[in-house]
């Protein structure tokens, strides 16, 4: 049995993070998040609700609101799509094929995210700001009001996602 010491540990980790840095901020700053990926497929029936079956193999179960959200008509048995995915490999959004994703990220400090109305409130360079909450359950639990923050909007200017700001993101 190999024994190894916590600092090898940690010294292979900050090794594992310092590493992928390079790829993870060139992914922000093309306006992307590392967590999330897009996924072409193709809509299938799956236990009497629909699905994407992606070129990847892996199916993933739609929500056919979010399609209307997004001014898309939800999508049916055969359509080609494209879907955005979170780093559970939950949908995020779907667009028809063929369309683009035009997605914003908009960088501050975090002032409320509302309880009662679900809008969230950020301090930004262009001074404070308020965005609608795609759905109340983003992810700010573990984040405190006064942190930098990063939310990403969709095309109906909506926060879909929240993460704290890195280095590398940049301030829109």
């Amino acid at each position: 049995m190999n024994v190894i010491s916590a600092s090898g540990i940690v010294v292979a980790g900050a090794m594992a993070i310092a590493l992928n840095l390079p790829a993870a901020s060139a992914f922000a700053e093309q306006g992307g998040h590392p967590g999330h990926r897009e996924v072409k497929g193709v809509v299938i029936e799956k236990a009497g609700a629909l699905a994407v079956k992606g070129e990847d193999g892996a199916t993933y179960q739609l929500n056919e609101s979010r399609s209307r959200r997004h001014g898309h008509e939800p999508p049916k048995v055969g359509d080609e799509v494209t879907v955005m995915l979170d780093e559970n490999n939950i949908v995020l959004e779907i667009h028809p094929k063929d369309t683009k994703m035009a997605h914003r990220y908009v960088t501050g400090k975090l002032i409320y995210v509302g309880k009662m109305k679900p809008e969230i409130k950020l301090k930004t360079d262009k001074g404070e700001q308020v965005f609608p909450l795609e759905k109340q359950v983003v992810k700010t639990e573990p984040i405190e009001e006064g942190a930098m923050v990063t939310v990403e909007l969709n095309e109906a200017g909506s926060v879909i996602d929240l993460h704290r700001a890195t280095s590398a993101a940049g301030k829109h």
